[in-house]
């Protein structure tokens, strides 16, 4: 049950594929006994790219010629090497490089769960589990999740760290016991709050978890010493947002961080202003204040126009909870109000338009200047340039000073304005006084300076807020939210579509700038729908309204981020770099390559398109149960009045009546000793989930559009090689050769080594070069140009062709065009990259009874008259038992009769057929029904028949 955490959630693939690794990562480290298992281990992180932490060593300190502390806390447990301790006693822990949204919490407890199966079943030791945060609201965030998890059989037991010794009641049943403590609040001292590490070390047989706990300075560095003396011969499992330590980065298990997170489509789109990026890049002077007032406006100005794109959204679609209501984060790296001026501009800009004092030429100026960003707009982690999708140019210059005070302000009518504070005096919430309800909210420790100092001419009302506004965020009227540190970490919300980072800087800068922007690419677009609207398949109702704006969500589906200076920009910018992790940038120079063209016109690209039908095979799959949870579901249901599965449940006539059709026909039933549920709750809602699954079928071709294949708008490089590489692609693609070429080839002519032949066709330029592992040529027919291939070795450049299979494909392919006429009138085809494009064919996977995405890595495009075929190839080794359920799947869409099935393309008059390879096997499988689906020969893809 590995995709499953509870009855409402369900893991996501990055998520089971952390799980898996960690797996994996188990199975390597427990293998062995004692030294061997870690000497063993170690070796998996030798000679890879970031070294490792290879020892401890003691270092004197000047002053007082005192042992590194670290070193001594240590030594105290494991015994030196002379003056060095080994990595290898440390090589027992994997890391997991998660962004912030991602579902860090699931996998943790999902884990937790798997160390459990593990020990009941005598793999591992059964040592004891101790889970660390930093914070009350982490470790309230763990309880809330493993409250959820509770529910689905396996009970998790949290139990502070300071009761282990205490005597505790057993519960009845499958119970899981997990200690847990803050993590900064582990000392070498036990006193009030402070726990020392000495007395719970336990011998170093500690599972031991940290969420967030592997940051800070010289008493933090202690600390992880502490961590690694209680488990030293158990195990560390260490889950963060960012990750800087090499030791940390090399032992990671699984990488999704915030740029995958992003490119996956889980979270927004992130824009950084493009007028303060070119200021950082060191063009033009330090911004005035006007400049300053004006980022602030145009921030404003976008949070106003998303809002009024969410609405026009939610009316033309019939969806009332269609994305969110979106908010504006305002950021500063201090709260003390003597920190520059930048502060005051922001407050400025509020009272003004509040007020109406507002220049109405700034006004039109700083709308201009939005527009001017927009429409070539940098999107970190994504296409640079190309502005934004989905923005009407001609709906910001419309937009009023009224228009943006009933967005933004909740009054159409400008007013004074009036502030709230809370009983605490940490909040104060704003409100026109003319309006009904506040839009703005203050969070800080204290707000009593700022309200003398900052707030002057704001008026005060005599009531004081007792409820946290804050804890209400996500139903309430607040379009505002200032702050600080208190908006690092341990909240969640859909809601902010805008930041503005004022005065970022300090040492703490980078880690302030991806946690806050953690908090805003959060994403739902419906409920339960956490990825943006190109990334989810919809069907029925809501797939009928969504199609006629696909173009136009890109707003609410984008977090802007501003900055009122440069040192404000540098700080993002360097964070986000960190979060990657290493710098890498954009490739320029592969283009789409011109279309071969029939009869004076381009040959068109079609792939298919799929649509849900309810009539499914699938509905009649068999679900999977034990024996005895088969008795005890049908025992339940027996008992159970339909009124009391609609009011208790939540049920619909349709669920409730799958439950009784599954009781009364166990023929529907696998039964299976492997899948026994515990909770009967879980039960139902998965098998109502499995019988109501619709199933894909073929509706036909459409055209390539502009988001099928961008993989090749992705490929980055790291900096130190991007010139080089940029010069050898611009010279592959004008087909020249260099100076010292040209005269290395004169002199092969002259000594009479080369034919005059030889020397003209080499002299005229070539279609290849090498660089480093890499390979950059010309290939006939492909959709763009060049290409580049390279090996796993190439580990600094991104979204290229890596696999050996997928290369040799291409080498075969390239020998035999040389040789042979394609006998199409034309053609074209494409790499397809898994990750970044959309062409798919779906197929109903049996393993995991699901459907699932099939994602072959090439697509061929041919056409001779009015017959057009589709070709996707995938060079794949001898895997056959997962390609037979893709082949399954593609047959069922393509094929009907013992053939390919042909469907018209009424645009043209094409007849389109779609055809299926496994290429590079080197034998064809035992399975004749399969057998016809394998070739070695680049011949077959382009046959006729």
């Amino acid at each position: 049950e590995i995709e499953h955490f509870s009855i409402k959630k369900t893991l996501y693939d990055y998520q089971t594929d952390a799980l898996k690794n960690a797996a994996r990562a188990l199975y390597r480290y427990y293998d062995k006994d004692g030294d061997e298992r870690k000497e063993t281990f170690s070796d998996l992180y030798r000679g890879t790219d970031i070294p490792p932490v290879k020892k401890y060593e003691t270092r004197a300190d000047r002053n007082n010629d005192r042992q590194n502390p670290v070193f001594k806390i240590l030594t105290d447990y494991i015994r030196p090497f002379g003056d060095e301790i080994p990595y290898h006693n440390f090589i027992n822990r994997m890391c997991f490089w998660m962004a912030t949204g991602s579902g860090k919490t699931l996998v943790m407890v999902k884990l937790i769960a798997y160390l459990h199966s593990l020990i009941k079943h005598g793999e591992i030791p059964p040592h004891n589990i101790l889970m660390l945060a930093p914070s009350e609201q982490l470790l309230k965030q763990i309880r809330q999740t493993v409250d959820e998890f509770n529910q689905s059989g396996l009970h998790i037991d949290l139990v502070p760290l300071r009761e282990i010794h205490r005597n505790r009641q057993a519960r009845i049943g499958d119970t899981v016991t997990v200690y847990y403590h803050r993590s900064d609040n582990i000392s070498d001292v036990q006193k009030d709050a402070l726990t020392d590490y000495r007395v719970y070390e336990n011998d170093g047989k500690w599972y031991v978890f940290l969420d967030e706990a592997h940051k800070g300075g010289k008493e933090d560095s202690k600390r992880q010493a502490y961590y690694k003396v209680m488990t030293r011969d158990g195990f560390l499992f260490n889950f963060s947002a960012t990750f800087t330590e090499s030791e940390d980065i090399v032992t990671t298990v699984k990488k999704y961080n915030l740029e995958n997170f992003v490119q996956r489509g889980h979270g927004k789109s992130i824009y950084l202003n493009e007028e303060e990026y070119t200021a950082f890049s060191g063009r033009g002077e330090e911004i005035s204040h006007d400049e300053r007032r004006k980022i602030v406006l145009k921030s404003l100005i976008t949070l106003g126009y998303v809002s009024l794109r969410v609405a026009q959204l939610r009316k033309d679609t019939g969806i009332q909870n269609l994305y969110h209501n979106p908010l504006m984060l305002t950021l500063v790296n201090s709260v003390n109000t003597d920190v520059e001026n930048d502060l005051l501009a922001f407050f400025q800009t509020l009272r003004e338009i509040a007020t109406g004092d507002i220049d109405e030429t700034f006004f039109k100026e700083s709308k201009e200047a939005l527009i001017t960003d927009w429409r070539n707009a940098r999107l970190l982690f994504g296409e640079d340039g190309g502005g934004i999708i989905g923005t009407d140019e001609h709906a910001i210059k419309k937009i009023k000073i009224t228009d943006l005070r009933e967005a933004v302000f909740l009054s159409r009518r400008k007013g004074s304005l009036q502030f709230i504070r809370s009983t605490d005096d940490k909040e104060l919430a704003f409100q026109m006084k003319n309006a009904d309800a506040t839009f703005a909210l203050i969070r800080i420790g204290n707000t009593s300076k700022w309200r003398r100092e900052l707030l002057s001419g704001f008026e005060e009302t005599t009531a004081l807020q007792e409820k946290s506004f804050f804890d209400e965020l996500e139903q309430s009227s607040i379009t505002i939210l200032m702050g600080s540190r208190s908006f690092f970490e341990s909240w969640d919300s859909n809601r902010p579509n805008v930041i503005n980072f004022i005065n970022i800087g300090g040492k703490d800068a980078k880690k302030f700038v991806v946690q806050s922007i953690g908090r805003g690419v959060r994403i739902e677009t419906l409920p339960g729908k956490r990825r943006r609207l190109s990334h989810l398949v919809l069907q029925g109702k809501e797939k009928v309204a969504m199609e006629k704006c696909h173009d136009l969500v890109q707003p609410p589906e984008t977090l802007f981020v501003f900055a009122t200076n440069r040192k404000a920009v540098k700080s993002v910018l360097q964070g986000l770099e960190t979060e990657k992790g290493e710098i890498l940038e954009k490739l320029e120079g592969l283009e789409k390559a011109p279309v071969p063209k029939i009869g004076g016109r381009e040959m068109p690209l079609l792939i298919p398109k799929y649509k849900e039908i309810a009539d499914s095979a699938v509905a009649r799959a068999k679900f999977a149960m034990s024996k005895e949870t088969l008795g005890r579901l049908k025992n339940y249901v027996e008992r159970t009045s339909d009124a009391v599965f609609t009011v208790r449940d939540g049920l619909e006539t349709a669920g409730i009546s799958t439950l009784r059709a599954t009781v009364k026909t166990p023929e529907t039933v696998q039964l299976t000793t492997e899948k026994n549920y515990a909770a009967i709750s879980f039960l139902q809602n998965r098998l109502i989930s499995h019988f109501a699954k619709t199933a894909k079928a073929s509706d036909g071709v459409r055209e390539l559009d502009g988001r099928d294949i961008v993989h090749f708008r992705h490929i980055r490089v790291r900096s130190e090689y991007i010139n080089d590489l940029q010069a050898k692609i611009n010279r592959v693609k004008q087909g020249e050769i260099s100076d010292q070429e040209k005269r290395e080839l004169a002199g092969q002519y002259a000594r009479e080594e080369i034919t005059e032949t030889e020397f003209d066709k080499k002299k005229s330029g070539k279609n290849e070069e090498t660089f480093k592992e890499l390979t950059i040529r010309k290939l006939l027919g492909h959709y763009y140009l060049p290409v580049i291939t390279g090996n796993d070795k190439a580990h600094y450049i991104q979204h290229i062709i890596k696999v050996k299979s997928e290369i040799n494909f291409l080498n075969a392919l390239e020998a035999w065009t040389k040789e042979n006429t394609v006998p199409w009138d034309a053609w074209m085809f494409s790499k397809i990259d898994e990750s970044l494009d959309r062409i798919h064919i779906p197929y109903y996977d049996t393993k995991t009874n699901d459907y699932r995405r099939f994602l072959p890595d090439f697509v061929f495009w041919m056409c001779k008259g009015n017959q057009y075929r589709i070709v996707f190839v995938d060079p794949k080794g001898t895997e056959f038992a997962s390609a037979y359920r893709k082949i399954d799947g593609y047959k069922k869409l393509f094929e009907e009769g013992g053939g390919a099935r042909v469907f018209d393309c009424k645009n043209n008059g094409l007849q389109v057929q779609v055809k299926l390879y496994m290429f590079n096997a080197p034998d064809a499988p035992d399975a004749a029904a399969y057998r016809d689906y394998w070739t070695d020969e680049p011949e077959r893809i382009f046959q006729a028949a």
